[in-house]
């Protein structure tokens, strides 16, 4: 089964380092791609994506086997529900308001200058439609098979549905983003008494990761040379992630975390070290997973913490050792999120959501709450 990281809230995957962090890190990158009735994919995808594809290495998700498959109506229902909740919420509705008056203009590139974005016919239904032509968000395009939507509805309706085309889907997938705003839609955050306790694991400058100019060509042939050494780092992110899911109390996930930095920082040398003999630059960026946490004890001592945080742990890392003059740190969060997603969460140790590199674009300092 392969570990695939569905990009949401566009078709386009931004092709900077979130595009080459991903096709290193997982076996295989997805975005929601609309199909034809004959299988043919009905938006124009980069040459990155196509060789991407050829290489077994991206596989487009169709939003159809939600919307329109019986075996997924209730999981649809479900989606359904949530997306009009959040458009009738006063909070989605004061940010549009003060995304409309906004000067800056962040990721115009994806979403473009107009205040209208085009979803196609085929991920999404009539009821959904006629909701938010009623709102005034939606409204048909004159020409073909694509529907205008209200750019900042468009982007949350998306996050929405790559989060329960995960759900529905046979690999191991979990969805990521550098949308901090609809990640933080996706999962809101609550009290404890109406929520379920997470922890975000946010590695700050630390995983190496291909520059922008690194050729899609030389990572996949590094991945196949030198795979042993990448799953070895991997299983090693992958099973701390498992111990956080499992921690019982603050004590022992400082333990864990203490041990974990240690054999973290023999991990990123030896991957740097088999990158630059493979002649790839690379520099050290951030991601941030959500983690199911299994025992509620770990949180309940903090009481009620709404749209906000509680710190559990904070280790600086530093990569002097390899001539990087710059720090970076393992920090551990707590916090409540919706019971609506516990379903999606209990059964997996494994994370559910990821944040990359949203601090890039400027998006954790102008629009930390959404």
């Amino acid at each position: 089964m392969n570990r695939t990281i569905l990009y949401y809230p566009t078709i386009d995957i931004p092709r900077t380092s979130w595009l080459r962090h991903a096709v290193l890190y997982w076996d295989e990158v997805s975005s929601i791609v609309p199909k034809s009735w004959d299988d043919k994919i009905l938006v124009e995808l980069s040459p990155d994506i196509h060789y991407l594809m050829d290489e077994g290495r991206f596989r487009p998700i169709k939003p159809e086997d939600l919307i329109f498959k019986q075996d997924n109506w209730e999981a649809f229902n479900q989606f359904q529900k949530e997306f009009e909740e959040i458009v009738s919420s006063r909070q989605f509705q004061s940010f549009i308001q003060r995304r409309h008056k906004s000067d800056c203009q962040i990721h115009i590139n994806k979403v473009g200058i107009n205040s209208l974005a085009r979803i196609h016919g085929n991920k999404t239904s009539d009821s959904i439609l006629h909701f938010l032509i009623d709102r005034g968000l939606a409204k048909r395009d004159k020409q073909g098979d694509w529907l205008l939507f209200e750019q900042n509805t468009a982007l949350l309706y998306m996050s929405l549905l790559a989060k329960y085309l995960a759900d529905i889907d046979s690999n191991q997938t979990t969805i990521g983003t550098d949308f901090i705003t609809y990640e933080k839609f996706n999962f809101k955050r609550v009290t404890d008494n109406a929520g379920f306790p997470v922890v975000s694991f946010n590695l700050d400058k630390v995983l190496p990761t291909p520059k922008d100019n690194v050729p899609f060509e030389k990572i996949i042939d590094f991945k196949r040379k030198r795979e042993q050494n990448l799953l070895h780092f991997k299983k090693y992110l992958s099973d701390f992630q498992v111990k956080i899911s499992n921690t019982k109390s603050q004590a022992e996930l400082k333990e864990s975390a203490m041990t974990f930095q240690e054999g973290l920082i023999t991990g990123v040398q030896d991957l740097h070290a088999v990158l630059s003999d493979s002649k790839i630059e690379s520099s050290f960026k951030s991601f941030k997973s959500l983690v199911n946490l299994k025992s509620p004890t770990l949180l309940a001592s903090a009481g009620a913490i709404a749209n906000s945080k509680l710190d559990l742990i904070h280790l600086p890392i530093s990569l002097q050792a390899i001539g990087i003059a710059t720090m970076g740190a393992i920090e551990l969060t707590g916090n409540y999120i919706e019971l609506r997603n516990k379903t999606r969460a209990k059964e997996r140790e494994s994370p559910f959501s990821y944040i990359y590199q949203a601090q890039n674009y400027g998006i954790l300092n102008k629009y930390h709450r959404p």
